[in-house]
């Protein structure tokens, strides 16, 4: 039986930087599965946004993390 928690990816790690200057730039090391996580089978996902988009998203990922960290039931924010 397949349980919600087994369809979300672990993040492993992460990079930051820019591209080009002009673009903020991520690297996403994720574990896509329970099993490949006790394996240690990563998969990395480079993602390029805006200066704009990648201070949303630090944003959103702030108040996620509050929430998390005061146990606020689960939420869903999709930009």
């Amino acid at each position: 039986m397949t349980h919600e928690f087994d369809l979300i990816g672990a993040l492993t790690s992460f990079s930051v930087g820019t591209l080009d200057g002009r673009d903020a730039m991520m690297v996403i090391e994720i574990a896509a599965t329970p099993d490949d996580f006790a394996r240690g089978i990563r998969h990395q996902m480079p993602v390029a946004m805006t200066a704009d988009r990648a201070r949303e998203l630090g944003e959103a990922l702030l108040m996620a993390a509050e929430a998390a960290l005061m146990g606020d039931a689960p939420t869903n924010s999709v930009n």
